[in-house]
């Protein structure tokens, strides 16, 4: 139906759907996207197919990039041996930014564009360090969970393999220790 009247509110120029179709339809798809989206909307007798839905979502606008408490800098592998760095909020767990090539000046300009972030989680990489170091330099660094477990465990295999009272480990996980017999061994 082509509206030859514009009315506010309720027709839209060179639209197939009213401000108020477009409205369910990005409140609706907005959790369960495409697929689901358009069985919800069924539900509600709005018949429409999953990339309208989606077609629709990628119409809103994102959200403004606000400068999180906690900050979760991590290598995401783009495509082949190109890495780049993926900024997080760490609360929310949504994604910030991402961009190729690992630069400490472009994290320092981002931290100084996006100035409010407390502590920043990060692995070991000493251009992040020196990137959160220029851009924000009261801002606490720590280490991921992932890399503080690795370190940790790391750690107590150096130890333990130099204890003068444990054995050594000979046989790779999974894998029978031919020593060992008896009911407990597997």
């Amino acid at each position: 139906m082509t509206f030859a009247e514009q009315v506010p509110g309720l027709t839209v120029r060179y639209q197939r759907c009213t401000p108020l179709l477009h409205g369910l339809v990005e409140a609706v798809g907005m959790v369960p996207a495409g697929r689901g989206g358009a069985r919800m909307l069924r539900i509600l007798n709005v018949t429409l197919s999953r990339c309208t839905v989606l077609s629709q979502l990628m119409r809103m606008p994102l959200p403004p990039v606000v400068a999180p408490r906690v900050l979760g800098v991590v290598d995401f592998a783009l495509y082949g041996d190109t890495y780049g760095p993926l900024l997080v909020d760490a609360t929310s767990r949504l994604p910030l930014a991402l961009w190729e090539g690992r630069d400490a000046e472009q994290l320092g300009q981002w931290l100084r564009e996006h100035p409010g972030v407390e502590v920043a989680c990060r692995d070991g990489s000493l251009t992040y360090r020196q990137g959160i170091t220029t851009g924000a330099p009261d801002t606490v660094q720590v280490s991921d969970r992932f890399h503080l477990w690795q370190g940790l465990s790391r750690r107590v295999q150096d130890i333990a393999s130099t204890h003068p009272r444990l054995p050594a480990r000979n046989t790779a996980p999974g894998q029978r220790d031919p020593s060992r017999t008896g009911r407990g061994s597997r």
